[in-house]
This record gives C-alpha cells, structure tokens and sequence, in this order.
C-alpha cells in the first residue's frame, strides 16, 4: 500500500515536471515610431560565457530569421573568441556582416524553484472490512519536493545605421532539458514577434 501512494505521488510529480518544459515570451516591447524599412541582413549576437550556448543561441535565431527571407550571420563566425570584445571589434563585425540590423540576445538569470506534491493521494477503493485494517496501518508519507530552473532570455533588435532599438523582449523557459530545442522555440517566440512588429519582411515576400 505505502508502495502505491509513493507511487502515485512520484507520478504527479513527474507529470507536472513534463508539462512545464516549455519556453513563452513573457513581455515584450516594440518602438511605435519605427518605420522602417524591414530589416533584410542581421548580425545575431549571444552574450554568455559559455561558448556552446552561445553557438547554439545564434544558430537558432538565424535559422528563424532566414524563413522570414532576412540574410543573417551568427557572430561567432566573424567574432571568433568568446566572452566580452570592445565596441570596434562589434563595429567592424557590423560592416563585414554587411548588417542593417543587430540581434542580441543574453542571459538575464536562472532561478531554482520548488514545488510540494502531497505524497498520500487517499487510499484505493476498498470495502469497509479491507479500509478498517488499512486506516490503522502507517501509512503517512513525507510530502514529495522536487526543484526545477527557469531560465530568463532577453533579446533586443537595433537598426544598424541609425543605432537604435526596435524591439525587446524576455523570454522565459521552465524546467529546460534539451538547449537546442529550447532555443529554437524562444527564437521563433521572439522572430514572429518581430515581424509582427513590421520589423522584418513579411513571411515569404
């Protein structure tokens, strides 16, 4: 009987866990005033110190940014060392790449959460003379706690000439598993939000 309700619990728990790993633009902004014209080549820029994250953060946002007919260079391949490089390295990445506009996105945080599932889920259906012996029995678990990350992106695009923001926004991911996948979900979220904004080239024109 103890077997069960941990049992039950544990799948609760794991259901819940399966259900949240999913990525959803939580706030975004977009500059009213922006006219145009839609961005056709971008530099996609991702700030993190960690080298494959990065990569693959770049790769993603350029592989959405190309379904919407826009030309984009994931800086890695001009920029080739990581972490942090002075304004005219970005500058001369900006004129190489030939860019009217600039992604960058980064790492805002990632927070550990909690959730409490109660272990004991009531007993199974039982008639009163099996229910007797059973109410007596120890059958109290702990409560089940488990924790699970939530990783924050921001993201801001910039019209290259004139050196102004377009568009931000955050994107949020719980309990990530696979990077590439997570990735390429938050830039589409943030890509069709973009050409919502009339920021890029309407799909397929």
């Amino acid at each position: 009987m103890l077997r069960f309700v941990r049992t039950c619990a544990w799948m609760t728990a794991l259901g819940f866990l399966a259900a949240c790993a999913s990525t959803r633009l939580i706030n975004s902004w977009q500059d009213t005033r922006y006219q145009g014209p839609p961005l056709t080549k971008v530099l996609v820029i991702g700030v993190t110190k960690q080298s494959v994250v990065r990569r693959t953060f770049e790769d993603a946002f350029a592989r959405e940014l190309t379904k919407y007919g826009v030309s984009a260079v994931p800086s890695y391949t001009l920029i080739t060392e990581d972490g942090e490089v002075p304004k005219d390295r970005i500058a001369q990445a900006v004129q190489q790449a030939g860019a009217d506009g600039v992604l960058i996105t980064r790492l805002v945080r990632v927070d550990r959460r909690a959730r409490v599932e109660p272990a004991y889920v009531g007993p199974p259906f039982m008639g009163f003379y099996d229910y007797y012996p059973f109410a007596w029995g120890s059958f109290y678990e702990p409560p089940v706690v488990y924790t699970y990350d939530v990783v924050t992106w921001d993201t801001s695009i910039f019209d290259a000439k004139s050196n102004q923001m377009i568009w931000a926004g955050a994107t949020e991911t719980t309990a990530p598993k696979d990077l590439s996948k997570e990735a390429g979900e938050a830039a589409a979220l943030v890509v069709k939000s973009l050409a919502k904004a009339n920021a890029l080239p309407a799909r397929g024109a």
